[in-house]
């Protein structure tokens, strides 16, 4: 009996056997097949989604600073944004390395024409002082070395002038990119389910780039000129002395950058992380209240809503970190220029001190601490500014979960 039943058995479990695997092998050639064609469906949304977000938005303006900037290459911004979400670009591509490089070579070699013009009227007044005792009168002596400094201030006015504007261009330049930026930005959060943020931040972030334009232009550059007017004052003759007059205005200018630093960036630090909180909560409820508590479809329109807030949130940060890189590009070249011309100055007064009067030698040093004022006035608003950008572009990235 056993025998007879054991092949009918045998039987039954191959013919079980292949008819499983023949099933897997069914399956398994569907459900990729149906996975695929859900995400080829779900990723032609999203692409539609961002192009269309893409399409509603006004970059005439970025394109422009795009286009103006010698150390960023001439690129088609709604493209560069679409190769950038493929995954075909890098943001760092924006940069023009070769005219970078080309840029710092021809500043620093157009700057040492200056030294060389400087080292002459250094020498000319130390043979004058040399042959002093060959003068009738002093006083010719005098007169000749009064006429060579009064033709050095007058090359380091110019020189001193051309910083002036470089940095007030810089400013300009600076603070019309961050009206044009954070708009866009502040836009985006709105559309990622951040009110509270973008309506409290507007107006901080916006007043707070106003304000750094009217006190940098206004108070601390003005601050500088005049005191570069007390240092020629200062040099012109050895009975006027207003050095301690100088120096304090000179520390005027280092405790304001340092003060306004540090109070925006603390103020834009403190609104950016404690302001998001309430957001952040809205909308982790609001996702769980459509999740749950809407029957059958609840799931679905969740994960609808989620896709769309990461395709805006991907849109915001790729125009953030654009915005980023153009702030850099906007002020590397105007700090190539002027730590050129400063490197300049003080190598003239390095070379003109065992050759030349020692007036001559600390005047050429002054001015160039006053030109590194200036540098690190760029600088400073630079990173506020960036600093700015930064936390409105990682607002979001922070609020995931």
């Amino acid at each position: 009996m056993k025998k007879r039943f054991l092949p009918m058995i045998i039987g039954f479990l191959f013919t079980f056997f292949f008819v499983n695997i023949f099933a897997i092998m069914i399956f398994a050639n569907e459900v990729p097949s149906s996975e695929n064609k859900e995400y080829g469906e779900t990723k032609n949304s999203i692409d539609k989604y961002i192009d269309g977000q893409l399409d509603k938005l006004d970059i005439n303006e970025i394109q422009d600073y795009i286009n103006k900037e010698i150390v960023i290459n001439d690129v088609n911004l709604k493209s560069f944004v679409k190769d950038l979400i493929s995954g075909e670009k890098n943001i760092l591509d924006l940069f023009n390395k070769d005219g970078l490089k080309i840029l710092m070579f021809d500043e620093f070699k157009a700057s040492l024409k200056v030294v060389a013009v400087i080292l002459v009227l250094a020498l000319l007044s130390s043979i004058l002082k040399s042959l002093e005792n060959s003068f009738s009168s002093g006083a010719v002596s005098q007169i000749a070395t009064y006429i060579i400094f009064i033709t050095m201030v007058s090359l380091t006015l110019v020189g001193f002038k051309d910083v002036l504007q470089i940095c007030y261009d810089a400013i300009d330049h600076t603070v019309g990119l961050m009206q044009v930026i954070m708009p866009i930005l502040i836009t985006f959060l709105l559309l990622i389910g951040f009110p509270i943020t973008s309506t409290t931040l507007n107006p901080i972030f916006i007043g707070g780039v106003t304000f750094i334009n009217v006190f940098f232009k206004n108070f601390l550059f003005v601050s500088i000129t005049v005191a570069f007017g007390i240092l020629i004052i200062n040099n012109l003759s050895k009975n006027i002395r207003l050095k301690r007059f100088f120096s304090f205005v000179k520390q005027i200018n280092y405790v304001s950058i340092g003060a306004m630093f540090t109070i925006y960036l603390g103020l834009v630090s403190i609104q950016g992380l404690y302001v998001t909180s309430f957001d952040k909560f809205s909308v982790k409820t609001a996702k769980f209240a459509i999740g749950n508590f809407i029957p059958v479809v609840g799931g679905f329109v969740s994960d609808s809503v989620d896709i769309l807030l990461s395709s805006s949130q991907l849109i915001k940060n790729i125009f953030g970190g654009i915005g980023l890189i153009l702030l850099v590009g906007i002020c590397l070249l105007p700090v190539i220029k002027i730590l050129s011309v400063i490197v300049v100055y003080k190598l003239a007064a390095i070379i003109v001190e065992p050759v030349g009067e020692d007036g001559i030698s600390n005047f050429l040093n002054e001015v160039a601490n006053l030109m590194i004022i200036m540098l690190a006035s760029v600088i400073a608003i630079t990173v506020m500014f960036f600093v700015t950008v930064a936390i409105l572009t990682s607002i979001s990235v922070v609020s995931q979960g």
